[in-house]
């Protein structure tokens, strides 16, 4: 009811807000080759590959030996430590081929216990954005993504993970808005969220890449078409683990993916079976539609071959 009240005064200053980040946007965006190269790479791929953890000893040795076209991975190694720009390179290398993408995962609608921003009081005083743990995944923590400390905090993560040296960034709990019925502005802040995200991102490397995972109908947007790059997407034929989608779920996400495609962008998604029986038809439906797939287990902690 408060929110409801202030609404309409916010609504100006959004969107004065988003008009800036678009205008950002596109004199970064616009004539950079670089950027351009690197987009139409974005485009061509036609594989790509998915780690967040379980790197080991071998650590972007698995990524470097593959035939990848793109892959995603955690911001950093298994001790949470960033990667190195020059183990970074040598993961994207491949010998008589343009280098592989690079696309570093960013949670921009979770916290992280395991992060390094996290701090070890907030357990018994958690900070206004920190909302309740996901009984699904201990450790991660739902927030108030529109608060400016939650912001400032993650595109702090945005800013190391740059350093690195990624081609991109690949957000997780875009659609996070869902669990939000009762905000009325809660689809439009995230909106205007990753489109936040993009231009401080490319205020800095103009061809940085962003790519959002799931709620693919916010492309039904004007405005958000300019902030992202493609779109990743889970469980479009498959639950994890092995359990085929709804036909009415599965028609409903490729008439969302169509409209992506229209715009250009590609359309990459990730499907969690380990049964052989299983895996072929999936790459083979999904390419079928025009999609760039993938085939792995939920808990991401192995470079599964692609096909």
């Amino acid at each position: 009811m408060v929110y409801s009240a202030r609404r309409s005064g916010r609504s100006c200053a959004r969107r004065s807000l988003v008009a800036a980040l678009l205008a950002v946007l596109a004199g970064a965006c616009a004539d950079s080759p670089a950027a351009q190269d690197r987009a139409r790479r974005l485009l061509g791929a036609r594989t790509w590959g998915y780690q967040l953890t379980g790197y080991g000893p071998a650590r972007l040795g698995p990524v470097a030996a593959s035939g990848f076209d793109l892959v995603v991975i955690d911001a950093g190694d298994d001790d949470g430590m960033p990667w190195p720009p020059a183990e970074l390179g040598a993961a994207r290398t491949r010998t008589g081929q343009p280098e592989r993408l690079l696309l570093g995962y960013l949670s921009i609608g979770a916290a992280e216990s395991y992060r390094a921003y996290w701090q070890a009081g907030w357990a018994q005083r958690p900070p206004a954005w920190l909302l309740a743990e996901d009984p699904d995944w201990p450790g991660n923590f739902d927030v108030a993504y529109w608060h400016p400390q939650w912001q400032a905090t993650a595109l702090g993560s945005l800013d190391r993970l740059m350093e690195s040296g990624f081609d991109g960034a690949y957000l997780d709990l875009v659609d996070a808005f869902e669990r939000h019925p009762q905000r009325a502005g809660a689809r439009d802040e995230m909106i205007d969220w990753v489109c936040r995200v993009a231009a401080h991102a490319r205020a800095r490397d103009p061809q940085f890449l962003i790519v959002p995972q799931n709620a693919p109908d916010l492309i039904r947007e004007a405005r958000y078409v300019p902030c992202v790059d493609a779109l990743g997407h889970e469980e479009t034929f498959m639950y994890a683990m092995n359990t085929p989608t709804e036909p009415g779920r599965q028609a409903r996400l490729l008439a969302e993916f169509a409209r992506w495609k229209a715009h250009g962008k590609p359309v990459f998604t990730v499907e969690y079976a380990d049964r052989e029986a299983l895996i072929g038809p999936l790459y083979a439906r999904a390419r079928a539609a025009g999609l760039v797939p993938y085939v792995t287990v939920r808990a991401a902690d192995v470079l599964t071959p692609g096909r």
